[in-house]
This record gives C-alpha cells, sequence and structure tokens, in this order.
C-alpha cells in the first residue's frame, strides 16, 4: 500500500536523530549516568623542597583550574609535607577553595603517597557524586608516607579514580613512582620544569578532563547498554530531532516538494481524462500528514496577516515554495539548531531559544542574498530588454507588444517580472502602472526613469524608440564606469577582507590548537573586557574601510 510510504520517512528521521547524537552520546552519559556533576580533589606539595614562591604560583595555578571547569563540579583540596591535610572539602564555591589554599608555607618532609590514599578515601565517602578524579602536583619522590606505592596504585585502580601528575622540577628524577599512580586508573603524568609553566599545565588537564570521551572505532554509535540512564534532555533532543527531520523529509520527499512538480503537471492534465478512484484515494491516503501540517501553518500565517507579505518577499527572491512550506521548514531548521547546541554542551536554556534564532536568521538572510541576486541580475538585463523594446516599436509594435516580446524570450529574470506586467494590463490595470510596481519589485531606478519617459510620451508624444536608445546607452556607458571602479577599488576590497577575516581565522586557530592559551580571553573579567573590545574595533574598521572602498556611481 502507497500509505506504507511514510513508513521509511518515519524510520530515516528516527535513524537520523540517533546518529545526530552520535558523536555526543559517550562523553553525555559519562557525565550524566549518575546525574550528579563530578569532583576533583587538587593534592599540593607544601614540602620543605617547595619554596614559599613555588607554593604561591601553584595555588594561582590551582585556582585558575578550579575556575575554568563547570561552576557545578566540587573541588576540594589537600596539602601534604610531613603530614597530609584536607584543607578545603569538596564544594563548589571557589570562594571557599581559594580561603583554603591562602598561607600555605612550605616546611616538612613529603608524605605524597599519603596524601593521594587521603584522597581517595575523601572522594569514596563522597555518595551520589558522578566522575571522581585527584590531581596532584609534587616536586619529588616520597619520604614520609606509611603507605606504600603498590598500596596507594592498588586503592586507586580499585576505586576507579584516575590521578593527574604534574611533575614539578622533576628533571632527570626518576617518575616511575608518578608513573604508577597516574596509569593505576587512568590518568597522566605532565612533567612541569618552572613555575611559569604550571599555569599551562593545569589549564591542559582541565581541558582533557573536559573533553574525555571513550572513543574507539565505533565510539560514533550510541551506547545502546546505557540508553535506560539517559536524562529527559537528551531524550527531548532526540524527539525533536525525529520531528524535524520527519517534517524535512515530508516536505521535500512529499507531495508539494521538488521532486513532485512533474506529477502535479502530469495529474492536471490527467484531470480531463478518465481516472481510476483507487489512485485517489492512495494519494489522499499517502499526503494527509504533509498536508495537514502545511494547512495548520498556512491558517496561522493568514490569521496573523503574514502570508501575504511573506509570499510578496518568497517570489522576489525567485523561491518556488509556498510561505507555509518555507515557514515549516524555518521550524525544522530551528529544532535541529537547538539540538546540535545541546549535544554541544550548550545549556538548554541558552541553546533552546538560540537555535531558533540562529535559523531563522540564516534562512532570512538566504532570502536577502537571492533577492540581491536576482535584482542584480534583472538590473543588467535591462538595457538589452529595453534595446529590444526600442528595436520592435521602430518595427511598428506596440509598447505592450513590444514587452510581450521581451516575455517571449523567457529570459530570467525580466521575462518573469514583466510577464507579471502584462497579466496585470489584461485585468484592467494600466502598463505605467504595472511596470511601476515591477520597478518597485526589482528596486530598479533605472526602470522608473524608464516609465517616467513613458508617462510623458503618452501625454506630450514624441519618439519613444529614441528616447529608450538614448536611455540604454546612459545605462550602459554607466555600468562600463561601475565597473572600472570596481576594478580600480579591489586592491582595497581585498584588504579590507584579509583585514577583517585575519582575527577571526587566527583566533579560531588558537582554539583548536592551543585552548589553554586562549582560555583566558573568555574565563577573566580583563578577557572578556578585551575580546568585547577587539569585537568592536573589527566591526567598526570593517564598516570606515567599507565606506573607504565604496564609490556610488
Amino acid at each position: 500500500m502507497r500509505a506504507l510510504g511514510l513508513f521509511p520517512a518515519v524510520v530515516t528521521a528516527f535513524a537520523a536523530g540517533l546518529m545526530l547524537m552520535g558523536p555526543f552520546a559517550g562523553p553525555a552519559i559519562a557525565a550524566q549516568s549518575s546525574g550528579e556533576p563530578p569532583v576533583v580533589i587538587l593534592v599540593l606539595d607544601t614540602s620543605r623542597s617547595m619554596s614559599d614562591s613555588d607554593i604561591v604560583t601553584a595555588t594561582d595555578a590551582a585556582m585558575n583550574f578550579a575556575r575554568s571547569i563547570p561552576g557545578d563540579v566540587r573541588v576540594g583540596a589537600i596539602a601534604f609535607d610531613t603530614d597530609a591535610e584536607l584543607v578545603v572539602h569538596p564544594t563548589t564555591s571557589r570562594g571557599d577553595l581559594r580561603d583554603g589554599l591562602a598561607g600555605q608555607t612550605s616546611g616538612g618532609r613529603t608524605s605524597l603517597y599519603d596524601a593521594v590514599s587521603l584522597g581517595v578515601s575523601t572522594l569514596d565517602q563522597l555518595s551520589g557524586s558522578g566522575e571522581r578524579r585527584l590531581v596532584v602536583l609534587s616536586d619529588g619522590g616520597d619520604s614520609s608516607s606509611n603507605t606504600t606505592l603498590n598500596a596507594t596504585a592498588t586503592q586507586l585502580a580499585t576505586s576507579g579514580i584516575a590521578a593527574d601528575v604534574v611533575a614539578f622540577k622533576y628533571g632527570t628524577k626518576n617518575t616511575a613512582p608518578l608513573r604508577k599512580l597516574a596509569g593505576a586508573a587512568g590518568g597522566r603524568v605532565v612533567p612541569v620544569e618552572n613555575a611559569s609553566q604550571l599555569s599551562s599545565a593545569f589549564g591542559d588537564i582541565a581541558a582533557e578532563a573536559t573533553q574525555r570521551s571513550d572513543g574507539g572505532a565505533l565510539s560514533w554509535l550510541p551506547d545502546w547498554a546505557q540508553m535506560s540512564q539517559w536524562s529527559w534532555q537528551l531524550w527531548a533532543v532526540i524527539g525533536m530531532t525525529f520531528v524535524a527531520v520527519l517534517l524535512l523529509v515530508l516536505l521535500i520527499f512529499g507531495p508539494g516538494g521538488p521532486k513532485d512538480t512533474r506529477k502535479r503537471g502530469l495529474d492536471q492534465i490527467a484531470r480531463y481524462g478518465n481516472q481510476p478512484e483507487p489512485a485517489a484515494a492512495q494519494q489522499v491516503e499517502e499526503t494527509s500528514v504533509g498536508k495537514a501540517a502545511v494547512a495548520w501553518t498556512e491558517n496561522i500565517l493568514r490569521t496573523r496577516g503574514w502570508e501575504e507579505k511573506l509570499a510578496e518577499r518568497l517570489d522576489i527572491a525567485g523561491l518556488k515554495i509556498k510561505p507555509a512550506e518555507w515557514t515549516l521548514l524555518q521550524v525544522c531548521a530551528g529544532i535541529v539548531a537547538a539540538a546540535l547546541l545541546i549535544l554541544l554542551g550548550a545549556p538548554v536554556l541558552i541553546g533552546v531559544p538560540l537555535g531558533p534564532a540562529l535559523a531563522f536568521t540564516v534562512t532570512v538572510l538566504f532570502v536577502r542574498v537571492r533577492t540581491s541576486r536576482r535584482r542584480k541580475a534583472f538590473g543588467e538585463q535591462l538595457p538589452d530588454v529595453l534595446q529590444l523594446v526600442a528595436g520592435s516599436l521602430q518595427s511598428g509594435f506596440s509598447l505592450a507588444q513590444a514587452l510581450d516580446g521581451v516575455v517571449r524570450e523567457e529570459t530570467q529574470p525580466s521575462a518573469g517580472e514583466f510577464s507579471r506586467a502584462i497579466a496585470e494590463t489584461r485585468i484592467g490595470v494600466e502598463l505605467e502602472d504595472a511596470m511601476e510596481r515591477v520597478a518597485t519589485r526589482m528596486a530598479s531606478e533605472d526602470l522608473r526613469w524608464v516609465v517616467m519617459a513613458i508617462r510623458i510620451q503618452r501625454e506630450v508624444g514624441g519618439n519613444l524608440a529614441e528616447v529608450l536608445l538614448t536611455t540604454v546607452k546612459t545605462m550602459r556607458e554607466r555600468a562600463q564606469t561601475r565597473r572600472q571602479v570596481r576594478a580600480l577599488s579591489a586592491e582595497g576590497r581585498l584588504s579590507a577582507y584579509i583585514l577583517v577575516a585575519l582575527p577571526i581565522v587566527l583566533g579560531a586557530v588558537f582554539f583548536t590548537i592551543r585552548p589553554e592559551y586562549m582560555r583566558p580571553l573568555y574565563t577573566t573579567l580583563p578577557g572578556v573586557l578585551m575580546l568585547v573590545g577587539g569585537v568592536l574595533f573589527t566591526a567598526l574598521g570593517a564598516l570606515w574601510m567599507k565606506k573607504l572602498v565604496k564609490v556610488e556611481v
């Protein structure tokens, strides 16, 4: 049955929703499987081998690390010398963390293993927490712990708590104990040779912890075993994506879509002959869903008075699509954009309004670009059209017959626009008024002057063909001057494009290859102010250069 033709569309839409979930399923589940945010404990060496200035630098780097991770992540701190002490219990308050780390001084021996063991015990006592992790900083081997290296590594592996270790000023020292601690549960060792590199090292650890996923050859597939643990936000994203893709499939491949144009024409011809009733019934059965969505949207647009204006904008842009279908496409694009933003990590309260806003902006810009290109093509064709009209007038044809000859040439968009004008004259509209409407639709000042010349010729008489030929000559000379000016200003325009694109491209490159280098731009107040200032000055410079290279002809 043809009614089953919708089944592949439904399956395709649902599969597309899950496929969109694929690249992000691993990290999303890892973060939400327990329903609680992660917990991190910073383990800092304050033994006498660490100078007071090194401890201050390490404390500042640890605070930058805490500020760079999400605010709902609880962060605690352990300071160790001869003894290990939990100075800050895991908390979301960065102020409490700062106060707990303040005033640490160097002294005593190094009880590294005891400190790591204390961190594991503290994390084990926390109930209802998400991923648990230790970030350890030490500048030397253990010298006073009661716990052994093997026991500590076993404790890490048993608890499943990863430890990222910053090996500070180790140089040629033996880092095997640190590697054993880090490797017990999937952590890593980050060597740092001077205090100035501490912030970068902590930033790397924060970035890796935020972006970590399981990966693998089939990592793009969703984790079916944990689907029952997905949160309502993820199911909402899947549902929105499913609905959006289903509507897109119905609009594109269903009746009324671009591939159904030929079939509609054949159906119109077939109406004059005998047509079996079952086929009509199958057609109605297959199109009920798509027709219902389009009809409902048409009713809303018509009620609010938007249908006529939107239809005119789409017609000027040369888009052969109904206003209701275009609106449905915008809605689908907005749903997909919101789903992608949420999957990329944006909060729901930001992704839901921002996605439709971006989709609406892109679709509006698309219509405007199409309109601009169509009007530009009309302006370029106008001199040839007027010359053809003048030749027809010299041959004895009337103005209406001359314009009909332009329509028969079928050079778009001029043929379509003048065909509209001729159609209006057949229902009683004056030819000058119809051409004036074409000039308004195409934003053509040249055509407005031509219409004015036709009106004057109608009132006082004269040779309209000669007037049109003179107008064509003027228009072509002006077009030649415009092209010459554009060629002379090409170097300035190219310089403007490069100067505007340079900071954007370089910023994107640095965000990709060195995110920790760019992180202060959006995590600190001076950085945000610099970023906003840079955007404003770049926009101001772009407007200034546009005015410099734009020459009106």
